[in-house]
């Protein structure tokens, strides 16, 4: 067990670098300057220029990919382009709502899946066991964007 334990740690190594990397292509792949987002729509070419050095997006992107990952590792994840507040506090402020949620579904989803289980297995092959299956079927293949704008839209309150 402590092995299999070891060698997915171990794992995690290389997809988390391959990850980095595809992140830090695609940011640097989009259309437009970043400067001029942050520095805002009226900024003269001084204060894009500033913020171009703030960034360090006047570097090699060598340098800054390697910027990107050694702050990534001491936990700095620079400043939010849209709040300008710290990354890292903007994550810590969404993580309990978001484990609240995690935990909330995960407890419903067993509570449904034994019930379901249960009917299924004490009406095998009649129609309880086929309607329990097509529930689980139809709520597993229902892509969970879909259902996340229906309870946002009030389609499933």
């Amino acid at each position: 067990m402590l092995n299999y334990v070891i060698k997915r740690l171990l794992g995690l190594i290389p997809t988390l670098f391959i990850v980095s990397v595809l992140v830090f292509l695609f940011v640097h792949m989009l259309p437009g300057d970043p400067a001029r987002l942050i520095a805002g729509p009226e900024a003269d070419a001084q204060v894009i220029e500033l913020v171009r050095q703030q960034l360090g997006l006047e570097s090699a992107a060598v340098s800054q990919f390697w910027h990107y990952i050694s702050n990534a590792v001491q936990g700095d994840f620079g400043l939010s382009m849209v709040s300008r507040r710290p990354v890292a506090d903007e994550i810590a402020s969404r993580f309990m709502p978001t484990l609240w949620l995690t935990i909330t579904s995960m407890v419903w989803a067993v509570i449904f899946g034994m019930a379901a289980g249960i009917i299924a297995a004490v009406w095998r092959n009649r129609w309880p066991d086929r309607l329990s299956m097509t529930i689980a079927v139809s709520g597993i293949s229902f892509p969970a964007f879909c259902s996340g704008d229906a309870f946002n839209s009030g389609i499933l309150r």
